[in-house]
């Protein structure tokens, strides 16, 4: 298996902003030199649910501490920027970190964010496909000329080039729903599964439905394990495991409850959105399943959380990523975790190997 951790900084009310950006540093260093293989990290505005803005500048920074875990975003929200200097800022962290970037890419669903930037979300998906095309376009030798809908430009040299060749992997952020995952395989893409917006229960079905989908296609995909997000965390008792992050990010997800939708000021969902409006009915629904087919979540002792790996493996789930601890919890308390999970947890997987998506 392959194994990776995950952050978007999310700000606990009781630390400054410099204290969470400096303990994810510090957590990210520890876990690259302890042997984590994938550093993830994920854009969000404007709420204490992620403070990863800048999320390029904080590549730079983990490019700098880390020497050979890959690092990628999960996500950068495309519709937020212009997708020229998206192709731009990801060549410039491929460069600098020796060719270790994996590009993740998405179409928000916040509508605060939205709204905050100014971006009709009415139009994120047209927008997010345009917009990638345009990434893929410009990593291409020689100059760009593209003109779509929400972008047009001619022969310019947009540089500079990525080490990695066609350009750094990329990953599609998908929903449960099947409209999104077919997005992905029509592309011959491989997705990032989890997050706020899914619940571990889904995973499995999602991961099934994007192979069927890549087959369907004709893209190549056995392969290929696709990355999965959940939460982590490992103590050296039970007690300590639950207790140790228990109420930690309540405030946090309070108001992340309150604006992690697409919904506007009336609670109107848009139309290229319809799949959310049953979302908390059907994460509901696959948590009950989840912990019924023994699929539960990756906090607990060494043993415990080996088994609980053990048994999204069988549901054909090989590569995870996950945020260790929790916000606003004790820095010794998070880097204990990572400690433990590299020590006692990862070296009881080591004889299998991971494909990654080139």
């Amino acid at each position: 298996m392959r194994f990776g951790m995950f952050d978007i900084l999310r700000w606990h009310k009781d630390w400054t902003a410099e204290r969470a950006f400096d303990a994810s540093l510090e957590q990210i260093e520890f876990a690259d030199k302890l042997g984590l293989q994938d550093i993830w990290l994920g854009e969000h505005h404007f709420s204490r649910h992620g403070m990863l803005s800048g999320i390029f500048s904080f590549l730079g920074a983990v490019a700098a501490k880390t020497e050979n875990a890959r690092i990628g975003t999960a996500i950068v929200v495309l519709p937020f920027h212009n997708p020229v200097l998206v192709a731009e800022e990801s060549a410039i962290i491929d460069i600098i970190s020796n060719g270790r970037f994996n590009l993740g890419v998405g179409a928000g669903y916040q509508a605060q964010e939205f709204h905050g930037l100014g971006v009709d979300i009415a139009h994120s998906r047209e927008m997010f496909n345009e917009y990638l095309d345009v990434v893929q376009a410009c990593w291409e030798e020689g100059t760009t000329t593209f003109k779509g809908k929400f972008v047009d430009f001619e022969d310019t040299w947009v540089i500079p080039k990525p080490i990695q060749k066609p350009g750094p992997p990329i990953y599609i952020a998908v929903s449960t729903s099947p409209e999104s995952v077919d997005n992905a395989a029509k592309r011959g893409l491989p997705i990032i599964v989890g997050g706020p917006t899914t619940t571990l229960g889904q995973t499995p079905q999602v991961v099934s439905l994007w192979h069927e989908r890549m087959e369907h296609y004709g893209n190549p995909h056995e392969h290929i394990d696709l990355p999965v997000s959940t939460n982590i965390y490992v103590a050296p008792t039970m007690e300590q495991a639950e207790n140790d992050i228990k109420g930690m990010e309540d405030h946090i997800n309070d108001e992340f409850y309150r604006v992690g939708n697409p919904a506007d000021k009336n609670g109107v969902i848009p139309e290229n959105y319809k799949h959310w409006v049953h979302r908390d009915r059907d994460r509901l629904e696959a948590g009950k399943r989840a912990r019924e087919e023994g699929i539960l979540p990756l906090i607990g002792t060494p043993e415990v959380v080996c088994e609980r790996i053990e048994a999204l493996r069988s549901k054909g789930i090989n590569r995870i990523f996950g945020k260790f601890g929790a916000a606003g919890l004790d820095l010794d308390k998070s880097l204990r975790c990572i400690e433990m999970f590299a020590s006692e947890v990862m070296p009881e997987f080591a004889e299998d190997t991971v494909a990654v998506a080139d």
